[in-house]
């Protein structure tokens, strides 16, 4: 995941947060809660995962 990813899922999470506390509907406010849970869970999990990085030698020994 990139960082660009992240932070559409954290955004996401605040955005869903938002429409569970304006739902005058209980059953939509947990609907809105439980997305905004798992986009925060995308997103936690994206910030933990390590990121790969290959170093090359600039010249090969022989």
């Amino acid at each position: 995941m990139s960082s660009n990813d992240t932070e559409y899922y954290r955004r996401r999470a605040i955005a869903e947060r938002a429409l569970a506390s304006k739902s005058e509907r209980a059953n939509v406010a947990a609907i809105h809660a439980e997305l905004a849970r798992q986009y925060q869970a995308l997103a936690d999990k994206a910030e933990l995962r390590p990121t790969l990085r290959i170093a090359f030698p600039s010249r090969l020994s022989a």
